[in-house]
């Protein structure tokens, strides 16, 4: 008798169990996930007047209304910081921030024709947010980047310290998890209840008073600052902040309490985005 032929590469299944990732398996398809980071970043300004402009405008016009706003008209205090920078590198963090979390709680609604049609690691989507939104991050740090410059040339002030810089990357990874396990978990909810997402909008834009984005952490009340310090965002903005310009200073147990709030946040994500993966084209 005859043994069967098993000559395959891969074998897919609708088992899978809580916590599955595949790193292998992501790895393979990484060809794929620069496609997906292509596409992400050539649509973002495909069809447009200004094209990559709007990378730099959205910060810049932002950063204008802020200091208009906060500092001119409130006259909170940016810690003897410029207030132009002050809110430019704030803004700047927020945007990736949200950016990541926006983008990856549409992945399985927005990609339903994709997924119905051909395998591939669902986490390829998300991933590709990571990467895609921190091009556009690049580029609106390097206008920061020149406006530093400018200050420190022409205004003789100095902020940049170089051995804060060193925190940057790992700061900047924690910005990106942190709104890819958020927008995963999102993700998975909305294949079934679709008005969550109008919730999740309206609830990043309140976030972002929560955080120290449009003022300092010394302007925080006592009373209230125990509340904005156990916001997960509020050591990354202020660790961002203190890499670039070398102000603001943080109790670093805050900054280990997010490192690890975000590390199970991930974790959460990655499971409810595994077990919603092989059902939600069911739902959606």
């Amino acid at each position: 008798m005859k043994k069967p032929i098993t000559n395959y590469s891969h074998k897919i299944t609708a088992e899978k169990k809580w916590f599955d990732l595949n790193l292998r398996e992501i790895w393979n398809y990484r060809d794929l996930l620069w496609l997906f980071v292509k596409r992400d970043v050539t649509t973002f300004y495909k069809q447009t007047i200004l094209g990559p402009l709007w990378f730099l405008l959205q910060p810049l016009i932002t950063t204008i209304v802020f200091s208009f706003i906060f500092n001119k008209i409130a006259k909170i205090p940016t810690d003897q910081t410029p207030p132009f920078l002050f809110y430019m590198s704030g803004i700047i963090a927020w945007n990736y921030f949200s950016d990541c979390l926006m983008s990856t709680s549409n992945t399985f609604t927005s990609n339903a024709y994709i997924f119905s049609k051909v395998y591939f690691p669902r986490l390829i989507i998300p991933f590709s947010q990571i990467i895609s939104n921190l091009v556009k991050m690049f580029v609106q740090l390097s206008l920061f980047f020149c406006l530093l410059i400018y200050y420190q040339v022409y205004e003789d002030q100095v902020f940049f310290i170089y051995r804060n810089i060193i925190l940057l990357p790992i700061i900047i990874i924690q910005m990106g998890l942190l709104g890819v396990a958020i927008g995963m978990i999102v993700s998975s909810l909305t294949t079934k209840y679709r008005d969550l997402r109008f919730l999740v909008s309206f609830s990043v834009q309140l976030l972002m008073y929560a955080t120290p984005v449009a003022y300092p952490l010394s302007a925080v009340p006592e009373k209230y600052k125990i509340f904005v310090l156990y916001n997960p965002m509020t050591s990354i903005i202020v660790s961002f902040r203190n890499s670039l310009l070398g102000k603001e200073n943080l109790d670093p147990i805050f900054f280990y309490y997010s490192f690890l709030s975000i590390s199970l946040l991930f974790l959460v994500g990655l499971i409810f985005f595994n077990r919603v993966e092989k059902t939600f084209i069911d739902t959606v």
